[in-house]
């Protein structure tokens, strides 16, 4: 008999935050809410998946939740902000870095790291240099 190869959907990111906030912290809606500095029914909206964080309350949602930041800028579809600024620095950026990104997207852990550790070579080779 064939196994199922089926994979289940993954959580939603509100469901994931609530399951969080509930049974991991022990934590009610109010007074998250208070924490984050935002209404109740704002944080109600983004469990429910009706709003998006803006980025500084991805930021502190994932401080008060202790989540991984990258995580949840994964699950709402929202880029670190440096890669923005990388991306505005020069037209040379703004050329490269998306093809740079298109190139790189199949790349495993390693080798990320491999590359990383290139760049750093190359940009503290006679120090950081104009565009």
């Amino acid at each position: 008999m064939a196994k199922s190869t089926r994979q289940t959907a993954p959580e939603p990111i509100g469901d994931r935050l609530r399951r969080q906030r509930t049974e991991v912290l022990k934590r009610g809606l109010r007074q998250t809410a208070t924490d984050l500095g935002i209404a109740p029914a704002h944080l109600t909206d983004i469990e429910k998946g009706r709003r998006s964080p803006s980025d500084d309350l991805l930021v502190r949602i994932a401080r008060v939740y202790k989540m991984d930041e990258q995580q949840l800028r994964k699950a709402w579809g929202k880029m670190n902000s440096v890669v923005g600024e990388v991306f505005a620095e020069s037209e040379t950026n703004a050329t490269k870095v998306p093809e740079f990104l298109r190139t790189a997207r199949d790349l495993t852990s390693e080798q990320w790291d491999t590359l990383i550790e290139q760049a750093k070579s190359m940009s503290n080779k006679g120090g950081r240099r104009k565009r």
